[in-house]
């Protein structure tokens, strides 16, 4: 069969164009069956208009049996758009969903007119049994994992159990994509140190409950080995000369003898690779011995995520971190030049403003280089989205834009106008201390960087209220 894999051209102003990971590894689990496989990446495109005369071209060049799309809440909109346009060229094509949102929200989306199936979780063992139940003329009830239509209802079949041996999943199907244009596009959170930079994940689950973030591979953690990950850096620098590799895991140092043997196989290669990691660290993971090796091993950049200073909002938001270790861990990193960014969030559950100004003082105090300060938003499939619902702490005119409706969290004292006014007073003291504007000076000079700056300073500065421009994290 030929295979038609798309991500939509999202609509949002910050959005990172790293490659589609997902869709390149369900592409080469469908190659490996024998399936004429393309993966159509739109988000690659500057204008909405060349994306759909891209996509329309494609439809009216070559016929497909199947298409695929990927799609985050929010991006979920953007691929509904794809899709419709699809069907409307093809109304026979099979049109199936997958990612995050479709897993989260599968029964929805499975009713909508432009879709006919959605892969429910981890996609790569559902998404094969689906394309030989479909060339096989099969009944699709018995293929676990999926949510369809069928004789006017939706129904969902048997969950899928998780992939525990990882190593057993092909590498992404990277020939697929057109690998040189995402060097050019803004693809990293930090501006890589060599343009030929790409995402990894080396890792899958997180056991931790934090009530904001969503659940799509499970609460146990899952890893490959340090072989299996060194041996496809290996290849995307030998083929591909990647040396910048951005690593995606959900925590990527919950097991820090694994972490620490897969830096020593780096060191090993002998390749002059660097490494930066925009998520996926857990604070009292770290020991000395893992930064150095991290440093060692080319990291110059890591993200962690503190959410809150207020002892009291952690246990609310059941991330329940050890805040004494946070300047042990920095000071480290500082200790081996890899550079430091935090993720803070206000707003948050019963949160007060108090609260809120504590984790300002807080994070301005760490000896970080930078700060993310988010707006708490409750996306759908969390437990904070249930939360707020059920307690109607949320502003019932006001929504964030960004693919889906979203609810704008408002405790007793803060509504999202007083957030607002608090992000804007985080950032403005954050660099403003510690001399960190000064610091950050040579980056604000590169072109590279300073787009993604001017880009922040417009979304927390220049933006207001729920506009598509702000931030959706």
């Amino acid at each position: 069969m030929r295979i038609l894999l798309v991500r939509a051209k999202p609509d949002f102003m910050d959005m990172l164009i790293g490659i589609p990971s997902g869709l390149a590894l369900v592409g080469a689990i469908a190659e490996k069956m024998n399936h004429e496989v393309e993966i159509l990446d739109l988000a690659l495109e500057q204008k909405q208009e060349t994306a759909d005369q891209l996509l329309q071209r494609k439809l009216r060049e070559k016929h497909f049996d199947v298409a695929g799309l990927t799609a985050m809440t929010v991006e979920f909109e953007c691929a509904a758009r794809v899709a419709r346009m699809i069907k409307a060229a093809h109304p026979q094509m099979p049109i199936v969903f997958g990612g995050q949102h479709p897993t989260i929200k599968a029964e929805d989306v499975a009713s909508r007119d432009f879709c006919d199936y959605v892969v429910r979780g981890e996609g790569e063992q559902t998404f094969a049994e689906f394309l030989a139940a479909l060339e096989a003329g099969a009944e699709m009830d018995q293929v676990p994992g999926l949510a369809f239509k069928k004789n006017g209802n939706v129904v969902t079949t048997a969950k899928r159990d998780l992939i525990q041996n990882l190593d057993s999943l092909p590498y992404p199907a990277y020939h697929l994509l057109d690998i040189e244009r995402y060097f050019t596009s803004l693809s990293a959170r930090t501006t890589p140190r060599n343009k030929r930079c790409m995402q990894i994940f080396t890792s899958r689950g997180c056991p931790w409950h934090c009530i904001y973030c969503h659940d799509l591979f499970g609460k146990g953690f899952r890893a490959r080995s340090p072989e299996n990950v060194m041996k496809e850096i290996r290849m995307l620098y030998d083929r591909y000369r990647i040396c910048d590799f951005m690593v995606e895991d959900d925590i990527f140092n919950f097991d820090m003898k694994r972490a620490k043997k897969i830096f020593d196989l780096i060191k090993s290669s002998g390749l002059k690779l660097n490494f930066q990691f925009n998520c996926g660290l857990r604070m009292e993971l770290f020991d000395e011995e893992l930064v150095r090796k991290m440093a060692e091993g080319g990291t110059y950049f890591v993200s962690v995520a503190v959410e809150t200073a207020s002892p009291r909002v952690q246990k609310v938001i059941r991330k329940n971190l050890n805040l004494s270790r946070s300047k042990e861990v920095v000071s480290w990193l500082r200790k081996y030049r890899i550079r430091s960014l935090g993720f803070f969030m206000l707003g948050l559950p019963t949160e007060t403003e108090e609260e809120t100004n504590q984790t300002i003082k807080f994070a301005c105090d760490l000896d970080l280089d930078e700060a993310l300060f988010s707006i708490a938003t409750p996306y759908p499939g969390t437990e904070l989205n249930r939360q707020i619902a059920e307690k109607k702490m949320y502003d019932p005119d006001k929504v964030s834009l960004g693919g889906e409706k979203f609810h704008q969290i408002r405790t007793e004292e803060l509504d999202f106008v007083r957030l607002k006014k608090l992000q804007r007073k985080a950032y403005f003291m954050f660099f403003m201390t510690r001399y960190r504007f000064l610091r950050m000076l040579p980056r604000l000079l590169n072109v590279n960087s300073s787009k993604k700056y001017l880009k922040a300073i417009e979304s927390n500065f220049l933006a207001y209220g729920g506009a598509r421009s702000t931030r959706v994290n």
